[in-house]
């Protein structure tokens, strides 16, 4: 899971990265507003944890923008004051999944962000589970059955799929697909993650006259559809 930090406080930063980090989370750090909103325009997240002060606009402006321009579907933990209720009913109205007081409590960070995960991964499980059976994942032989007959894939095509097929519909960005699959890799670049991607689209078929598409967007990443 890609996770992104807005805070400008190091000891609210340290303590989510950590607990989130030990979770299996790749975590990425931002001080700014300005600086998410950027790498939101180039980059995917599964979830955002987003501070309400920050040094150059308030997070409820931050998250405002999020919803209105770039995603309505991304999960957002909004971080407010131990009396920030004002601040609170903002962040949920602006379209936060949930909200913690200061100061924050490990174990409930952990709760919270599995819930609101569990959640997001419901949503899109029944959008797929409505629109496509083709596909049966074995984890443990590292094939992909379509329409019962077994595609073999290497163990990170495997991952590959799956992550493609969780997020069907949805565009995932090379520096996403890098830190899931390759997992912060010292000598990976992004011809690799291409190389991978174009092999994985051959070994499943993953063309128009077949039902899928797996496609370069350009500036952003990687999709797939059902069409």
């Amino acid at each position: 899971m890609r996770l992104a930090i807005l805070s400008g406080d190091a000891e609210l930063t340290q303590l989510t990265s950590s607990t989130l980090g030990s979770e299996g989370c790749v975590c990425h750090h931002f001080a700014t507003g300005s600086a998410l909103l950027s790498a939101l325009r180039r980059e995917t997240f599964d979830l955002l944890v987003l501070d309400h002060a920050l040094p150059d606009m308030n997070g409820v402006r931050v998250l405002n923008t999020i919803r209105a321009i770039i995603s309505t579907q991304i999960p957002v933990i909004y971080v407010t004051s131990m009396r920030g209720e004002r601040d609170e009913i903002s962040a949920l109205n602006a379209g936060a999944d949930a909200c913690l007081n200061r100061p924050l409590d490990a174990a409930v960070l952990r709760a919270r962000a599995s819930s609101v995960l569990r959640r997001a991964r419901a949503v899109r499980l029944i959008h797929v589970d409505e629109s496509d059976s083709a596909f049966e994942f074995d984890p443990v032989a590292c094939s992909v059955l379509r329409n019962g007959t077994a595609i073999h894939l290497t163990v990170r095509q495997f991952r590959l799929a799956l992550l493609f097929y969780q997020h069907i519909g949805t565009t995932l960005s090379r520096e996403h697909i890098l830190d899931l699959i390759w997992k912060g890799e010292a000598e990976v670049n992004m011809r690799t993650v291409d190389t991978q991607i174009s092999r994985l689209r051959a070994k499943l078929r993953l063309a128009p006259e077949n039902g899928y598409q797996l496609t370069s967007v350009h500036g952003c990443g990687y999709r797939l559809d059902r069409i």
